[in-house]
């Protein structure tokens, strides 16, 4: 374990030196150059950056108006699919309720007794 903190510390300080020469070499040749001497304003927030950005802003509020429209509509969907669900959800727990009361049977109704028919009289043809 000591010799990977060993071989980490010693590639860390590789590294720093590396990147302590590129720094001075390039502050070197920044000194001896005059190519960026003519330039009056930054490139980052000067006229051409406001261009591009004018360019820019017409597709990228294209993309917000499209992802826009179909959050919206992704909304709606799920808030129909939620609705669907509560409403089933409040028919289950109903129908739980409802079947763990017992229904009071309603009295009998007296009914009055009634022989039954005569059975019929076979008729018997004699003159065929």
């Amino acid at each position: 374990m000591a010799s990977f903190y060993r071989t980490f510390l010693v590639g860390a300080l590789a590294l720093c030196a590396v990147f302590c020469l590129a720094s001075a070499a390039e502050a070197g040749a920044a000194t001896d150059s005059s190519f960026d001497a003519d330039i009056a304003e930054g490139r980052t927030f000067g006229h051409h950056f406001l261009k591009r950005i004018s360019f820019a802003m017409i597709p990228a509020a294209f993309v917000v108006g499209v992802i826009t429209t179909l959050l919206s509509a992704l909304t709606v969907v799920s808030m129909k699919g939620l609705g669907v669900g509560v409403i089933l959800l409040v028919l289950t727990i109903s129908q739980v309720i409802a079947r763990s009361f017992p229904a009071p049977l309603p009295p009998p109704v007296p009914v009055a007794y009634s022989a039954p028919a005569p059975a019929p009289i076979p008729l018997v043809y004699k003159d065929w």
